[in-house]
């Protein structure tokens, strides 16, 4: 796969949000390709320390990897939850935007790491304003049927938590107006038997604790997109972008349909 943006003007940053149990590292070999091996990342440590590895260069390109989490796991399973990760991720925005001088970012963001992205957008107009497009890699919109559901980021995952209702109610309000700066990327694992139906239930995994196909390509437009499987189409009634491709979920970190979103989102 070759994806390289020297040949692209890229007006704004690119971040990449990582989803659950993830870190700077999730995204690193597509970071790495599309930014020439020059890419940088920043962390959450926690409330008023964040680390990041820029250190006064003036890159063609800027292009980061980032991670909302602080650095004990024990602490962030017991009590993280998404909209914490979305102050979080804030922060890091923020700080990015001031570092780079620039007014507008771009999200690409895999699994769980989507629904955070997009509770950001939600948190002030300001932040709606501040995303230029949003990729929205095997992502859980409609949560997960058999998430746990009991504490943290497992509760706001559960398909009918409050979380969940919440974002949508809180998204539709602001993308009525604009509902072409989001791209949206799901996943079929064809090589399981019970994927070969396509059935909303279909995974990209092939085991119900993954992502629902429909969970991942909303507003009931999963049933054209697996049609097209493979077939990136734009301008759809819900969608900027909007591919359904024969993967796994971690597949998606460095496929080459994903490689065809991040494209979008910068042209």
């Amino acid at each position: 796969m070759d994806l390289k943006l020297d040949n692209y003007f890229t007006a704004y940053p690119i971040i990449f949000v990582h989803g659950i149990a993830k870190g700077v590292d999730a995204w690193k070999r597509t970071a790495k390709i599309i930014s020439n091996d020059n890419y940088y990342e920043m962390r959450y440590i926690e409330e008023d320390k964040v680390y990041h590895n820029f250190y006064g260069e003036r890159p063609q390109q800027w292009i980061w990897s980032i991670s909302y989490y602080t650095t004990n796991p024990i602490e962030e399973s017991l009590f993280g939850d998404l909209t914490l990760y979305a102050q979080r991720l804030n922060k890091i925005i923020d700080l990015i935007k001031k570092i780079t001088n620039r007014d507008k970012v771009i999200l690409v963001a895999h699994s769980m790491g989507g629904l955070v992205a997009r509770k950001y957008m939600t948190l002030k107009e300001e932040n709606w304003e501040t995303v230029h497009k949003i990729l929205t890699v095997g992502s859980p919109h409609q949560g997960v049927i058999t998430s746990v559901g009991i504490v943290g980021q497992l509760k706001d995952l559960a398909s009918n938590s409050e979380f969940i209702k919440e974002l949508k109610k809180d998204w539709e309000k602001l993308y009525i107006n604009n509902n072409k700066k989001w791209g949206v990327i799901g996943a079929i694992d064809k090589t399981k038997f019970y994927n070969r139906n396509n059935s909303p239930h279909a995974t990209d995994s092939g085991g119900p604790g993954f992502v629902r196909i429909s969970s991942s390509i909303p507003y009931n437009e999963w049933q054209d997109a697996i049609k097209k499987l493979n077939q990136a189409n734009y301008n759809t009634p819900h969608f900027g972008f909007r591919l359904a491709v024969d993967a796994t979920h971690l597949d998606l970190l460095f496929h080459k349909g994903t490689f065809k979103g991040i494209q979008w989102t910068i042209e």
